[in-house]
């Protein structure tokens, strides 16, 4: 029993030494985003302007979102399913003022590195011409922040934007309640999926509902705004038209083989001169001799005659 007593006491040591400095871990986060309000809010105060006023809302939409890219390791203002700050600061509940379809009067900041403190992130932010418009609007009156470190990396978020009942909605005049739920309607028989828009519903609210976007909806029904109106019927869905996919032609033979048919040129007519006929040469040769004959006969008569006239008569008294 005795030597148990040690045992106890240094357990009891470590527990008291080690709870604390979880304590202090789990606050290090809590102190970061003050110590960002602070400071952000420290910069407006030089610039005249009246401070953010911490939002609870913005500080859970801020804080989801620094999760998100801390997991996905991506800084990006788009969540995992493709919304863009305000519109998850008003799925959230935050009726977010403003013109909507240019993202109405909201404005993320964010920030990703390691080592740096709250005074170099908010340099940083300073550096960064829209981050710098964002943290001197007047415009700009609620503020989250949200903080995550993975991986020796550090992430902010800072979400400022500014509220207001008479314009939660972009159109829909109904109850009074931020959005009423959507119930999804079944495609018609050819494909094509319509939605009756029910008070206190937006564009936002039934993208979110049917799996889509707010671009993709404006699209489908030419909506040059996010205006929407009770008993509206909207073209949220059509179906998808298989792409054609060309055919395989395959050409057989049959052992006949085939060949590129020639085009027989057409001779083209000379005229040549005809020569005059030419006697053969045996012709000719017969000729020649036929004539050598005939003068040999004629210089022989001829000899003879002469001859006749030298010779002396002969005496025939005897």
């Amino acid at each position: 029993m005795k030597r148990s007593l040690p045992l106890k006491l240094l357990l009891l040591l470590f527990t008291a030494v080690l709870y604390p400095s979880r304590h202090a871990a789990a606050q290090s986060g809590q102190l970061s985003v003050l110590e960002i309000i602070t400071q952000v809010n420290a910069f407006r105060a030089s610039q005249d302007l009246p401070p953010y006023q911490e939002n609870p809302i913005l500080m859970e939409v801020a804080q989801t979102h620094a999760d998100h890219i801390a997991t996905s390791g991506v800084v990006s203002r788009f969540d995992a399913g493709g919304y863009s700050p305000y519109q998850r600061a008003m799925t959230a509940g935050y009726a977010v003022a403003g013109d909507l379809s240019i993202g109405g009067l909201f404005f993320e900041l964010l920030y990703s590195g390691a080592g740096a403190s709250v005074a170099e992130v908010v340099n940083k932010w300073k550096e960064d011409s829209e981050s710098l418009n964002a943290m001197t609007s007047p415009d700009f009156k609620d503020v989250g922040v949200g903080f995550v470190i993975a991986n020796g990396i550090t992430y902010y978020v800072l979400d400022v934007g500014t509220s207001t009942s008479e314009n939660r909605l972009p159109a829909v005049q109904g109850t009074g309640t931020l959005s009423a739920p959507v119930v999804t309607s079944t495609a018609l028989v050819d494909g094509d999926v319509y939605h009756i828009v029910q008070a206190d519903q937006a564009l936002w609210t039934i993208a979110l509902a049917y799996n889509t976007t707010i671009e993709q909806l404006k699209l489908l029904n030419s909506l040059s705004t996010d205006e929407i109106f009770i008993g509206q019927k909207l073209l949220v869905q059509k179906p998808e038209t298989p792409t054609p996919t060309p055919s395989l032609v395959i050409t057989a033979t049959f052992g006949i083989p085939t060949s590129t048919p020639t085009k027989r040129p057409i001779p083209t007519a000379t005229f040549t001169p005809t020569p005059p006929p030419v006697p053969p040469a045996s012709f000719q040769n017969a000729q020649l001799v036929a004539g050598a004959i005939i003068l040999a006969a004629l210089f022989a008569a001829a000899l003879g005659a002469w001859l006749g006239r030298k010779r002396p008569a002969k005496d025939f008294t005897e």
